[in-house]
Order: structure tokens, then sequence, then C-alpha cells
């Protein structure tokens, strides 16, 4: 029996008790810059477990939708709904009228005694027959379907796969599911074991197949940082998706949970409801085309954002799909700095390139990054010509090679002695807030807990100002206190808000950032930071207006704080910074700190390539923080051999050990390399409108990234 298509004029729709419908301003600072400006008023609507993203709606619609929480026709909750703000109920019915729609095809607006009206919870029971299968437990929950860990008459277990009703589009998809499976004969997926109708709904029974997600068998690899059998993980994935294709099926539905590695190592993929021949007529084909938005390829992306029909399924755009899950597993986070919201997410999807390893945080890999940057580029023909390449050339790259000097010398000696003075906080000059920053990072670095310790103790022996706040509450982060990191807030709040000269407060603007950014939790201190912070930037840069002639030149330090809070997700970027950025950028001012963290905010070339033309530092100590950064930027492992060097000459001058300790600190973790957000005993290394060359050759011209 079909389900009939509901009457959306006389249905009794109501909204599931699982659909989230969230005020933007209820929701993290950090979603919230995310999500973008724009959005004070609007709200949240998603639903967990379904194949869509996060939807913005306006207040008014929020408030309409919430009319569904109780069964109602659409028109009379555009009725009530119109009476309570007294407004005309006909004009609310047609400019709301698409909008619920789009809803009711989403499923977030479900009819009274549809499966998903009354929550997520499984439609059959365990020890319940179905089929002649015993039903054993619920393992996974969707829109369309449900899977069951089942027991089949024989005795062996199998999954089985059972749609919510009798929708014809689902028994289509698990019809098709069932004859791919038959067709495929195990290899690199389940084998089938039966299909049919049970009841009006459609199922299919297959093998079941031990073993744990691809996402947490490398999740696992990366936290034993086990480069060698994460590596061979991913080729073997890389591999059977090659296989598959070579067979001439494409999946269709790329994403870690439909990868599977079995006990014994082997990659089986799952969920074939969207998979197609290679080729197969479009009339036969899922026009709408299947998958999670992290995982589309530009060309879908650039269709669903124009409102056409998206371009077929092919080898390439899947291999672009495969490319993305690769990079996910290999790094754990997304190619680009993807945000919650679908349409900001597909934007960025068209325009902007993979970042590399080390932008991430993720030390670099260069043979397997540039690997998978191909099958990632944005022209699909510019991609591998086919999986089984990729796999080829992924399987042939390797570790990348130990460039850094295994030699000692006086730096490695002066980071000793200062490691050991802070390990037996040895009688010396004043402890100052400059040495506990050092024990914190170097306890991080080296994961030494006698030294997390140590840093404990110098904390407590800083000053109360806001600088001294700053080590205490990233201190507090790095051994998750939050009681700790709440207290070090609201000191560091109360220090800063006396301020009244306007470089301190530019100063403690920036360790406001790097508090925030530090900071995982939602507390009340941690709320009244960020806003402290939002209000404080409107000191620093002021509304953006027209260019005049005599108006006040940009300031470079005001522009590196402002984009640091938009990178710490406390504020959105704003139209000011942006005119900042372009002031700057025409008086060729700046430095190689603001334009890197331009391009990490924006993922703008012209900011990457104004970075790479700057002139480095000729304070050692300084140029080997700027040299970390250039590594940051691109990823050329490189630039870490020069910053050891400039360590071994700081360490011959009259830089402070203690000083030179902390570069051979942040060297061991290079991708989380940071400076100090206070003033250093050895200078400013932030934005100090150093100059731009010109254009044209520089002493760093021959090591840019070819990405």
């Amino acid at each position: 029996m079909n389900e009939a298509v509901p009457d959306i004029a006389e249905t009794l729709f109501i909204l599931p008790p699982d659909v989230k419908l969230l005020p933007v301003a209820e929701l993290s600072a950090r979603v919230r810059a995310r999500i973008g400006p724009g959005t004070e008023g609007q709200s949240v609507v998603t639903r967990q477990g379904f194949r869509v993203t996060s939807r913005l709606v306006p207040q008014p619609l929020a408030l309409l939708i919430g009319e569904f929480r109780a069964p109602s026709r659409l028109t009379d909750a555009v009725l009530r709904f119109a009476r309570s703000n007294g407004q005309d109920p006909q004009a609310v019915l047609d400019l709301a009228f698409d909008a619920l729609a789009t809803l009711v095809e989403a499923r977030l607006l479900v009819p009274q005694g549809a499966p998903e009206a009354t929550g997520p919870g499984p439609s059959l029971a365990s020890g319940q027959d179905f089929a002649g299968f015993e039903i054993e437990s619920l393992v996974r929950s969707l829109e369309d379907s449900e899977v069951f860990r089942a027991r089949a008459p024989d005795g062996r277990t199998v999954a089985l796969k059972v749609a919510r009703d009798a929708r014809p589009g689902v028994a289509d998809m698990l019809a098709s599911e069932a004859r791919m499976l038959e067709a495929l004969r195990r290899g690199d997926s389940p084998e089938l074991r039966s299909h049919g109708r049970e009841g009006g709904r459609t199922y299919v029974a297959m093998e079941w197949c031990d073993g744990v997600s691809i996402g947490v068998a490398a999740q696992q690899l990366r936290a034993a940082r086990d480069r060698v059998r994460l590596h061979d993980l991913v080729g073997r994935m890389l591999a059977a998706y090659g296989r598959l294709h070579e067979r001439g099926v494409l999946h269709g539905d790329i994403h870690p949970g439909n990868c599977l590695v079995r006990d014994d190592g082997r990659i089986v993929i799952l969920d074939f409801g969207h998979a197609r021949r290679i080729g197969e007529p479009k009339s036969t084909a899922d026009l709408a085309r299947a998958g999670i938005p992290q995982f589309y390829d530009p060309q879908m992306a650039r269709a669903i954002l124009a409102g056409t029909v998206p371009p077929a399924a092919s080898p390439a755009s899947e291999q672009y799909a495969i490319a993305v899950l690769a990079y996910m597993l290999l790094a754990g986070l997304h190619p680009i700095d993807a945000p919650s919201v679908q349409d900001e997410l597909l934007r960025r999807i068209v325009e902007r390139s993979p970042l590399p390893f080390a932008a991430r945080g993720v030390p670099s890999w260069p043979g397997v990054e540039d690997v998978i940057a191909r099958a990632l580029s944005r022209q699909p023909a510019d991609r591998h010509p086919d999986v089984s390449s990729l796999a080829r050339v992924f399987a042939s790259t390797d570790l990348p090679p130990d460039l850094m000097p295994r030699r000692r010398d006086i730096a490695d000696r002066a980071f000793d002695a200062a490691l050991k003075a802070m390990r037996s906080l040895a009688p010396g000059p004043r402890w100052r807030r400059d040495t506990a920053w050092l024990a914190l990072r170097a306890a991080l670095a080296l994961e030494d807990v006698e030294l997390l310790a140590a840093a404990d103790r110098l904390t407590a022996c800083v000053d109360a100002g806001w600088a001294g706040r700053t080590v205490a509450a990233r201190l507090a982060q790095a051994r998750s206190d939050p009681r700790a990191e709440a207290r070090a807030i609201h000191a560091f709040q109360a220090a800063a808000r006396r301020l009244t000269d306007r470089p301190q407060f530019a100063w403690a603007m920036l360790a406001s950032a790097h508090i925030l950014e530090g900071s995982a939790s939602r507390t009340t201190e941690a709320q009244s930071l960020a806003a402290w912070a939002a209000q404080g930037l409107r000191r620093l840069v002021p509304a953006a207006k027209r260019r005049q002639l005599h108006a006040a030149p940009a300031d470079p330090f005001a522009a590196y704080v402002a984009l640091s809070l938009v990178r710490a997700g406390r504020v959105p970027a704003s139209a000011a910074l942006a005119e900042q950025l372009e002031d700057l950028a025409v008086a060729r001012s700046g430095d190689l700190w603001l334009w890197a963290l331009a391009h990490d905010v924006f993922a703008d070339e012209r900011y990457r390539t104004l970075a790479l033309s700057v002139s480095l530092p000729q304070r050692p100590l300084t140029r080997g923080f700027a040299l970390l950064r250039l590594y940051q930027l691109t990823g050329d492992r490189r630039w870490l051999v020069d910053a050891r060097d400039a360590a071994a000459k700081a360490s011959e001058s009259t830089t402070p050990g203690w000083a030179v300790a902390l570069l051979l600190a942040e060297l061991r973790m290079p991708e989380a390399a940071m400076l100090p957000a206070f003033p250093t005993v050895f200078g400013v290394p932030i934005p100090v409108a150093a100059a731009v060359r010109p254009a044209g050759p520089t002493p760093m011209a021959g090591r840019q990234s070819t990405r």
C-alpha cells in the first residue's frame, strides 16, 4: 500500500519532538560567529539524524512554526498566529506558505500519526518478529529507514534495514540497494541475505559486519599519533572505493558512517540505497543526489546555491567526496573551515581551496596533502583520472622526512637549563609572567605534568594584572579546570576594564581573543568577556564609512585584534574590518602576522600573497616565530629548519635564555605555535605596520607552497 500524498491544506501537521528550534541569540557565541552577520532575530531549525544541515528562519516564522507543537492545519496555525500578533491572516499566509511547504517537504513538519511525529524511537521492539527475523536492537535511525541487528531463521545475525513507512521513494531505494548488493556479491560490500515487503514496509536483510566506523578507527590512530597505520587505513579505504568504481558502481552517499572497518581490518562499504551504475541514464538516477552537504563537490554546491538541478553524480564528483573523507580521517577536520549553516558552507566549497594540514593545527604531510589536494580540485578535469589512480598514488606516499637537525647546540642547552630552573623553582630574578608562560607552553609541548604543576606554582606568583590573568586562564584551560578558568576570566575583566591607555587596552583586547579561543565553555564569565570584547572592538575599529581624504590611517594592530576575535568565533567579520584591511593592502602596510591571520579568517589568496611578500624580522628570535607562522600558513616544513637555525642564532646573542627556550618549545608543536598575547622582553612581534615589499622576487619567493 502506497502512502498518499498529504493534502497540505487539510492535513494536521505537527513538529516532531526531536526537531530543535533555537533562537540564534541562545546559541554559543562561537556558533553565532560561524553563522555569520545579519542573523539577529533569527532562529535555527534542525533535526538530529537527518541529511539536512541547520536552517535559518526569521523570528516571526520561528514563532509560527512553534504553533505546530500541537497538531494543526496550516491555515489554523496561521490564523492563531495572526490574531495573537494583530496581523492580517491572508497576508501572513501569503508570506509564509512557501516556507511552511518547504518544511513539510523536508519532513520537519510531518502529518499527525506519521512515525516521525512520535520522535525517533524504534518502530520495532527487541524480540519482535518481522518477516521471520527476530529483532535484537536498533542500530541506526534515519528519517526514511531504520537499521536493526536481527537474527535470521537459520540463527545467523543480519543487518535488517526497514523502511519507516510505505512511501514509494523509500521502497524503490531499498529495492535498488538489494539489486546492487546482489550484483556486487560481497567483496567490499555486505552479502545480501534477502529482501521483500512485510506489512507494507520494504526491507533488506544483509550480512552483519562486526567492526567500527572508519571515523572512529581513524580518531583512535590520530590520538595514538600512529601515522603509519593511519596512512594504511586511508589507503585501504581509497582502494575499496577504487574497486567499486572499477566495477562500474557509484556509491552516492559518502560519509564516515557508511564505511566500516571490520575486526580483521577489511574495509566494508555500507548503504547502497543511492548507488547507481556509472553511465546509468538520468531517468533511473536519483536526480536530487544524496549525501551530506559537507561532502558535496563544487559543481553540486554551485547548482544548489543557484537553485538549478544538480549535475548527475559522476566518478569525478564522487572522487571529490572520497577525498574529503580521506582529509577528515587524516586531519580530523574538514578541508575547508566549514560553518554550520548550509548556504555558507556551500559558498565556501565553491570558492575556497583546501587548507594545508598545518593551518588546521595538524602536522604537515607534504606528499599526502598534495595527492588529496589534487582530488579536491575545484575543476573535475584537474582531479586524478579515477579513484583507483588516486589510491595508487596515495599508497606511494610516505611519512615526511625528518628535516630538523639532530645536533645539540647552545640553544638546546638554554632550553634544558630553563626547564631545570622551572622544575626546581631555582632562586633567581623575580618570576615574571614570561616565565610562567614558558612553563605552560613547554608543558604542553612535552606533555609533561611536572612542568604543568610548575606553571601552576609560577602563575600563582604572577601579578594580578590583565596579562598575568591571561596566563592563568590559559593554564586553567590546559588543565580542564572550568572553575579556575572562570576565576581567571573574572579577574582579567576586572583589570582590563580599568585600562585607559589605548595601547594597553588594545593588548588586553588581543589577550581576550586568546582566552576566548581556548575556552570551550559557555560560562557566564566567558560570555561576559565575549560581550566586553565585542563592545571594546568598536573603540578600536570605527564603523565602516566612505573613505575621506583626511581620514585617519588604518591601524594594523587594531585590525589584527579584530581578526583574532573573529577567528576565536566571538564576533562576526564586519564591513569596517574589511574596509580597514583593504586600506592596509592599498597602503602596503601590515606584516606577516596580520596577513596570515587575514588568510586564516577569509581564505583569500590575496592575503596569503601579502603574507609571503613581507620582509622577515631581522632579530633572530622574532624571525624564528615568523618562520613558524609561515609554516602554519603553507605547510612547508623547510620553514621549520630555518626557524631552528634562528633559535640557534638567538641563543648566541643577548636574547634571554627563557625567550630562546620559548621558541624551542613552540618548535616542538609548530602547528599549534603561538605568540604570547602580551608585550614581552624581546619586543613586540605583532603587527607594527612593517613595510610590504614591492611586487617581484623576494627572499621568500622560492619557498612558497605550490598549493
